[in-house]
């Protein structure tokens, strides 16, 4: 599988080894849709963590409990990295909530603006 799509998301499959998700505009995400989109990530990369880059520009509101699904085992499983691209006033308060409030994170995250900062980040980091 080199793409995929949830409610809330399309996936697809970097060539230069990390998954870029792009959450589709004004999504509303909740617990359910954190579970589906942490889904496809393990079906993209069944026998590995992904590094993702995560464009969340488009994002409307996220509920506490997908935040901590996000933050949770489940998703460490599937996840080796996580670069969240925030952009829009929304975004950036989403994302600034989950590295801050969400409590301390299994999988190491960052924010970034530029999206070619937050690829060179991802494939920077040690396999």
């Amino acid at each position: 599988m080199i793409e995929a799509e949830t409610r809330t998301c399309i996936f697809k499959l970097d060539p230069r080894g990390f998954v870029h998700a792009v959450m589709r505009t004004g999504c509303e995400m909740d617990v359910e849709d954190a579970v589906a989109n942490v889904g496809v990530l393990h079906q993209l990369g069944p026998n590995k963590r992904s590094r993702v880059l995560v464009d969340m520009r488009g994002v409307r509101s996220q509920t506490r409990g997908a935040r901590q699904y996000f933050a949770g085992p489940e998703a460490a499983k599937v996840s080796a990295a996580v670069a969240l691209l925030i952009g829009s006033p929304i975004s950036s308060v989403l994302g600034n909530f989950f590295m801050r409030v969400g409590g301390p994170l299994r999988t190491p995250t960052a924010l970034f603006t530029d999206a070619s900062k937050a690829i060179s980040w991802l494939l920077e980091l040690p396999e």
